[in-house]
């Protein structure tokens, strides 16, 4: 594959640009009414990965690697026992990423208060799956791949539900922000 882009992957690029204006608004909102410096950092990180997911999309990126994991691995004549190596890799990636994301949870709902607190953390989570899905669609493991693209679309529903958190958490952080007396 040359890496075609597809027409969902550039109505993805578009909702990722969406999200990373939205991050970029809530960080500036963050300077204007002199909020905590962190929440500005998380706000920009969010909005510098959905700039790299944008132009992943864009150049098919995922595409690209996987089939140069796929080429290597036949030139090494593994390629039959692929799934003996991205069995280890999804599992480790589902276990690592369930272990910051419960981490995250238990450190964060113990010590955050208050609702902008809350919407800085809610894109940080969604950060972090999208990562993870990244990672599971280039690792392309047979029963990953059923579950991403089969009847129910998790792949779809992740991506978008990602998206779609940040992007309600940066308005609401900004409502939030804009209306503290």
């Amino acid at each position: 594959m040359t890496g075609t882009v597809s027409t969902i992957s550039y109505l993805a690029s578009i909702l990722y640009v969406i999200v990373a204006a939205a991050c970029l608004w809530a960080a500036s909102t963050v300077g204007r009414f002199r909020q905590l410096p962190a929440h500005r950092r998380t706000w920009m990180l969010v909005a510098a990965l959905f700039a790299l997911l944008m132009l992943a999309r864009i150049f098919a990126v995922e595409d690209v690697l996987r089939d140069s994991l796929r080429s290597a691995m036949r030139a090494s004549g593994n390629y039959r026992e692929r799934r003996d190596l991205q069995a280890p890799i999804a599992a480790g990636l589902l276990v690592i990423g369930a272990g910051v994301g419960g981490f995250l949870v238990y450190r964060w709902v113990k010590t955050l208060r208050g609702r902008r607190n809350y919407m800085v953390f809610i894109s940080m989570l969604a950060a972090l799956a999208m990562v993870c899905l990244v990672v599971l669609r280039i690792t392309s493991l047979h029963l990953i791949d059923a579950l991403l693209y089969g009847a129910l679309k998790l792949n779809w529903i992740i991506d978008t539900g990602a998206s779609l958190a940040v992007i309600a958490a940066a308005v609401t952080y900004v409502r939030l922000v804009r209306a503290r007396p």
